[in-house]
This record gives structure tokens, sequence and C-alpha cells, in this order.
């Protein structure tokens, strides 16, 4: 084998070792404080169903009185639809109680672990910490 193909080997194999560490980049968690989770009653403003991840945007009364608008994640429609999620289950307007890890930052962003809408349950993305596994 020359050194010249074996270079471009080597690049090549490199190169396509890297690509899949790349896609998985986005997925990180280290901006969320998993370590405890916070539990909002929010006013639905916004409900995007679509990948990489569904987001629904809401506002809430924080304890002065003042309205702060929340942005917070789950999963991709496929992994929500198994946990009994939909494109129509919230919509402008509906109330929800929800339950996320938030930003380290303090920033009004999170990831749901819980949602409770019309009086039902449904399970999010990951787990509320300090429960146990189910």
């Amino acid at each position: 084998m020359t050194s010249k193909f074996r270079l471009v080997w080597i690049t090549l194999a490199f190169g396509f070792a890297a690509v899949p560490l790349s896609l998985l980049a986005h997925h990180g968690a280290a901006i969320y404080d998993e370590t405890k989770a916070v539990t909002v009653t929010g006013v639905v403003t916004s409900w995007l169903w679509a990948n990489p991840h569904c987001l629904l945007e809401f506002d809430v009364k924080d304890a002065k009185g003042n309205t702060v608008h929340w942005s917070a994640e789950v999963s991709n429609p496929p992994d929500m639809i198994a946990k009994g999620w939909s494109r129509k289950m919230f919509k402008p307007g509906d109330e929800a109680v929800l339950t996320m890890i938030v930003a380290k930052s303090g920033e009004p962003i999170g990831r749901i672990v819980r949602a409770v809408v019309d009086g039902k349950t449904f399970e999010g993305f990951g787990r509320v910490p300090g429960e146990a596994k189910k």
C-alpha cells in the first residue's frame, strides 16, 4: 500500500467515525439541572410538533404576578406518539400543568418530564429527578 493511499484511507476512516458523534452532539443535556424538577401551571401559546424535538411555548405567572414566557422541549413525534402525545394535544389558550427540568442559567426553558392536560397525565422526556424508574 502506498503512503498516499494509506493517508487517504486513514482520513476517510476518521471522517466516517467523526460524523456519528457530531450528529449526537445536539442531544446534550448539559444546559439542564437534572437534579431537580419544577412544576408550573401555564397557558399554552404554541405547540410545534416537529423533528428533531417537539416544542411547547407557554406563559406562566410568577410570584409577583408577572407573565413569564417559557419554552420547553420533548422528544420527536414518533417517540411522543408512543407515550400517548399527539399533534393536537395542546392548543393556544389551553391550561397545562408541566413538570420540567430547567436550565441551569435560570432562563425560562426546560425539558418536559410530565404534563397534565385536561386531567390526563402524560409522561415526557426522561423522568422526574428522585422518582424511581417505572
